[in-house]
């Protein structure tokens, strides 16, 4: 003879299952805040330094100066190819889009001698310094732009 078992969950179980679900998700919802804001300051680190990258490389491919601007209050940062080498860019010269710094993440200072960055026809600039980056939580990062070389370094 077989005995009768049933199977499946009782309502009790499952509403203890769904209890316990929710009080991890809500002990992990601040971490998950500050992962967020973290990756959001990583990805924007990044995205300006693949920006004066490609502003170095498109001086080089085109044997022309190449200069990435920022502005600290406007949070935004571009660059032009300068095809006459004046560091001012006229109507006929190819400019990126401007990209504007999503909420939560600011420019923190630099140590570069202003807010424009040029690269010669080799890739070598003159500036040297960094840029910092902050989020809502005070992390920082930084792009680190080598004068000489015009090599560009992401890092904390």
């Amino acid at each position: 003879m077989h005995s009768a078992k049933s199977k499946g969950f009782t309502l009790v179980e499952l509403m203890f299952v769904i209890l316990i679900f929710g009080l991890v998700m809500t002990a992990s919802i601040p971490g998950f805040g500050r992962f967020l804001q973290t990756w959001k300051l990583h990805g924007e680190v990044d995205r300006i330094a693949a920006t004066l990258r490609t502003a170095r490389g498109a001086a080089i491919m085109r044997n022309i100066d190449a200069v990435f601007r920022f502005d600290i209050n406007q949070r935004t940062y571009f660059y032009f190819e300068d095809e006459d080498g004046d560091g001012v860019r006229d109507t006929n010269e190819y400019r990126s889009a401007t990209h504007t710094l999503p909420p939560g993440i600011s420019f923190e200072g630099h140590t570069l001698g202003g807010t424009t960055v040029t690269f010669g026809s080799r890739g070598n600039t003159m500036q040297s310094g960094s840029i910092t980056l902050q989020n809502g939580l005070e992390r920082t990062r930084q792009i680190t732009i080598f004068g000489g070389t015009g090599n560009i370094r992401t890092g904390t």
